[in-house]
């Protein structure tokens, strides 16, 4: 339990056009990562509705598992723009983490044992062996975390002021990931070590129905299951 569970969520900006699969949110568990660590109780996992359908389907086949992976040239999702959710001050935002050429069963097997590999002392020098390329924006109600951002993708730099909804970098496979995607959470403090989660939906996005319908979604937070997309976005 944490002393923002009852808090009502911070609406923001979705952050991405297109559309896309949420399967870790916290609209299905709490925390959405298994985690309280580094602030991202109330963290959202974005993937690309395709990229997600290839993985699972090779998740569940040979060729992941003896075949060596997903070519990262096989996604879509891997270069897409990141729209700032927040307006606010740029006050971290590191690039130049190596992306891996494919999403492995050994990034899988990395993010499930993560502690065993890297160390709280080489994670407080370099937060990219976790984050990969990621961004922190300080705004009104909260510091915005955004991670896993291709290399040479990040737009802005520290110290810079952006607006919601600016472009500033590309969805990536850096870090701990096991697919391009983006990480996204709110958090009360910058400093990862002590930083809670805050309750986070979305201003508004379309989500779509059975029927093949999209409708529209206002301070919202989405479902593992739901396929969803910024509003007025082409698929």
């Amino acid at each position: 339990m944490s002393k923002y569970d009852d808090l009502s969520p911070i609406p923001v900006m979705f952050p991405l056009k297109g559309e896309w699969r949420v399967p870790n949110t916290p609209g299905k568990t709490i925390p959405s990562h298994g985690t309280d660590m580094f602030g991202q109780r109330f963290a959202y996992d974005f993937v690309k509705k395709e990229d997600l359908e290839l993985a699972e389907k090779y998740w569940t086949g040979v060729r992941y598992w003896l075949g060596g992976g997903i070519n990262l040239n096989e996604t879509i999702g891997r270069g897409e723009e990141i729209l700032a959710p927040i307006a606010g001050k740029i006050i971290e935002a590191k690039d130049g983490w190596v992306e891996r050429t494919k999403a492995t069963p050994k990034d899988l097997w990395r993010a499930m044992t993560f502690p065993m590999h890297v160390s709280d002392e080489e994670l407080k020098k370099d937060f990219r062996h976790v984050a990969g390329n990621y961004i922190v924006i300080e705004g009104k109600d909260a510091f915005c975390f955004l991670a896993h951002l291709t290399p040479k993708s990040v737009m802005i730099k520290e110290g810079d002021e952006v607006e919601e909804g600016q472009v500033v970098g590309r969805v990536g496979h850096t870090g701990n990931s096991t697919m391009p995607h983006l990480h996204m959470h709110l958090m009360d403090d910058p400093d990862f070590w002590q930083a809670d989660g805050l309750p986070t939906c979305f201003k508004q996005y379309e989500k779509l129905s059975e029927n093949g319908e999209w409708h529209p979604q206002q301070n919202a937070i989405p479902g593992p299951k739901d396929i969803i997309r910024s509003i007025g976005a082409v698929a």
